[in-house]
């Protein structure tokens, strides 16, 4: 499904102007890029997308208060969080831990399973095999990208408005003296949806004057809040997040697979069998991959990957299934020999028909 007809948009509008429409309430983190001190207060700090001044510059909120532009393309200052405040969604999924249905945000499909995904909350919180590889998915219809295992990867904590925080009204304040006045605080109970549209986009608070009510934290990106004592959220694991505003070249393979590759299928027997559904299928004579190194000569349509074996066979893969071995030296490449600078280059033979001597 078209993001573009989900937000409203004209279906051939550029792709930069529907992660406009998209990033609002996204509730983001530092990025790789980021060079601005401590103005979200420390890694892991959580702030809200206000607005786009451009499709390069966007307005974030930060939960501490602080208010900035940053940048969101070519150099990425942000990292998605949680995109299930600005209600995007991935229509016909569910999660398969927590059964959330639709998928809010971020979606993560195993790619070692059939049919499996899961929520960004499941994800983070370890979920499923975390030996299992999986495909980050932003939005619908949007490129898939291939990851890394989640156990060899980095979790921080996240810290901002989390249960526990103590919070003052924030900029988008609009509710007369609920709080009991300009200044006045309260503790973070639960973070909820303010609707069902827009998932974990307010927080419930109770105020040192015993009122209590829901606010606006990410909801249109709106700051109802701001928190003078922040708490932890979940661990998540940074480097999978995306950037916000990088469109990458997310590809449905290892992005880093190509015609001429060498690669192995190391995993085990019934991964491999499974992973094959829906990729060219598994047979009996492929039990040849499991012992051979093979050779990319082919991406199909789908992102598949055709192998070709000694045996004279070719085998069509998922690319999930194959690891990449080091391209061994062209031994057969010629060389020049130029001995001191400005000397005459001589032309030698092969290194792959010439005699080696050991170091003595």
């Amino acid at each position: 499904m078209e993001i573009a007809n989900a937000v409203g948009a004209n279906s051939g509008a550029p792709r930069t102007n529907r992660v406009v429409l998209e990033g609002v309430g996204a509730r983001v983190i530092r990025g790789p890029d980021w060079k601005w001190g401590k103005q979200d207060g420390g890694e892991g700090h959580v702030g809200t997308v206000r607005n786009f001044e451009s499709p390069d510059e966007v307005v974030v909120v930060w939960d501490n208060g602080t208010a900035a532009n940053y940048r969101c393309s070519g150099q990425y200052d942000l990292r998605i969080f949680d995109s299930a405040p600005t209600g995007i969604k991935h229509d016909g999924t569910m999660c398969d831990t927590c059964r959330q249905q639709p998928i809010f945000g971020i979606r993560w499909k195993c790619a070692e399973c059939g049919n499996y995904d899961l929520c960004s909350v499941c994800y983070h919180g370890d979920k499923h095999h975390l030996r299992h590889r999986f495909y980050r998915i932003t939005t619908p219809g949007s490129e898939r990208l291939f990851l890394e295992t989640r156990r060899k990867s980095k979790k921080i904590a996240v810290r901002g408005i989390f249960p526990g925080a103590r919070v003052v009204r924030g900029v988008d304040w609009q509710w007369e003296d609920q709080d009991g006045g300009n200044g006045r605080r309260g503790k973070v109970q639960e973070i909820q949806d303010w609707s069902a549209a827009s998932p974990r986009s307010a927080a419930y608070i109770v105020w040192d004057n015993g009122s209590k009510n829901l606010y606006r934290v990410g909801f249109e990106g709106m700051a109802d809040l701001k928190v003078v004592n922040d708490a932890k959220g979940q661990t998540v694991y940074r480097d999978h997040l995306p950037c916000l505003g990088d469109q990458g070249a997310g590809r449905s393979g290892p992005p880093d697979l190509k015609i001429g590759d060498q690669v192995n299928v190391d995993l085990e027997l019934e991964i491999v069998q499974s992973l094959q559904h829906g990729h060219g299928g598994w047979t009996d004579g492929m039990f040849e991959c499991l012992s051979s190194t093979g050779a990319v000569v082919g991406i199909d349509e789908d992102h598949d990957i055709v192998v070709a074996y000694n045996s004279g066979n070719r085998w069509t893969f998922n690319p999930a299934v194959l690891t990449k071995i080091a391209a061994p030296p062209v031994l057969r490449h010629r060389f020049y020999r130029i001995t001191t600078p400005g000397s005459e280059r001589l032309f030698l033979e092969t290194r792959r028909k010439s005699k080696k001597i050991a170091e003595i």
